[in-house]
C-alpha cells in the first residue's frame, strides 16, 4: 500500500478512537484528487471534510497550457479549480519568462514569484475549502484549521510534465488484459471483473507494478487486500504543482478540536 494512502487510513482511524464519541469520520479519499480525504459528521448532524497530509507533499495542481503563438500560457479549461486572482498573478509572472518555463519539461522548473509563499497558500487554501475541508491532519496526527494553513507550512509550486491520470481497464478490455495477465505469469490467485473494473488477488506485492498491452500502460494498484489493475493516460500534461513542507507549530489540543466539532 502507498504511504500516502495508509497515512489516510491511519488518521481515520485515529480520529475515530480518539474523537468517536463526537462524530463518525469515514475515509473518503484515495486517488481522487477532487474529493477531500476524511468526511466528517458530528453528533449534531454537520458535515465536512479533513484533508490528510504525511508531509513534504504535493497539495493541489492546476493545468496551464504553453500557447507558443502567442507566448503565454493557458489556464485548462479542463481544470477542476478556478481561475482564481492567485492563478493570474502565477500566470503573469510565468508570462514574463515564457521561454523558460515552456521548457520547464518532467524535471520542472520552480515558480520563485515575489510573495509567493503568501500567494501558494491562497490557492491552497480557496482550493480546500471549494472541496469543503475545514481541516488538515498532518504529521504526528497533528489537526489544524485551514484558514491557519500558512501558520503551520512553507509551500513552494513547480511548473512540470506530469501523466494526467488513470482510468479502469473498461468492459470492453477485460477478455484481453486478464489474458495478458496470465500469459505473463504475474503471481495472481483469483481474477474478478466489478463493471469497469478489473481486480486481482495476490500474496506478492504487485503494487506499481506496470504492463504495456497495445496503445496503454496499465498498472496494479492497491485496494485493501487485492490490486486493480488501471489504464494509464497516455496524455502529459503541464502542471503547476504545489508542494508543503511542515514548520513543525503545535496544532489545535484535543479541547479545541472537540469545541470545532460542536
Amino acid at each position: 500500500m502507498a504511504q500516502w494512502l495508509k497515512f489516510e487510513e491511519d488518521c481515520t482511524n485515529y480520529l475515530n478512537k480518539k474523537f468517536g464519541d463526537r462524530a463518525v469520520f469515514f475515509h473518503f479519499g484515495g486517488e481522487d484528487s477532487t474529493i477531500s480525504d476524511i468526511q466528517v459528521t458530528t453528533n449534531a448532524g454537520r458535515k465536512f471534510y479533513i484533508d490528510a497530509k504525511l508531509t513534504p507533499a504535493q497539495c493541489g495542481q492546476f493545468v496551464l497550457i504553453p500557447n507558443v503563438a502567442n507566448r503565454c500560457f493557458v489556464f485548462s479549461d479542463k481544470n477542476k479549480t478556478n481561475l482564481t486572482p492567485q492563478v493570474q498573478a502565477i500566470v503573469k509572472h510565468m508570462n514574463a519568462d515564457f521561454e523558460a518555463y515552456k521548457e520547464a519539461g518532467t524535471s520542472g522548473k520552480e515558480i520563485e514569484l515575489n510573495d509567493g509563499g503568501k500567494t501558494f497558500c491562497e490557492w491552497i487554501v480557496s482550493t480546500y475549502v471549494q472541496k469543503g475541508a475545514e481541516f488538515i491532519i498532518t504529521n504526528n496526527y497533528t489537526i489544524l484549521p485551514i484558514r491557519d494553513f500558512a501558520k503551520y507550512f512553507d509551500v513552494t509550486a513547480t511548473y512540470r510534465v506530469k501523466r494526467s491520470g488513470s482510468s479502469s481497464v473498461g468492459k470492453g478490455n477485460l477478455p484481453y488484459v486478464t489474458q495478458h495477465i496470465r500469459k505473463a505469469e504475474y503471481p495472481v490467485s483469483k481474477f474478478l471483473a466489478e463493471g469497469s473494473k478489473l481486480f486481482v488477488y495476490s500474496s506478492a506485492n504487485l503494487h506499481n507494478k506496470r504492463f504495456v498491452l497495445g496503445e496503454y500502460e496499465y498498472m496494479f494498484s492497491q485496494r485493501g487486500d487485492r490490486f486493480e489493475i488501471r489504464k494509464l493516460s497516455n496524455t502529459f500534461n503541464a502542471n503547476v504543482i504545489f508542494s508543503i513542507f511542515n514548520k513543525n507549530q503545535n496544532g489545535l489540543t484535543d479541547t479545541e478540536f472537540i469545541t470545532e466539532l460542536k
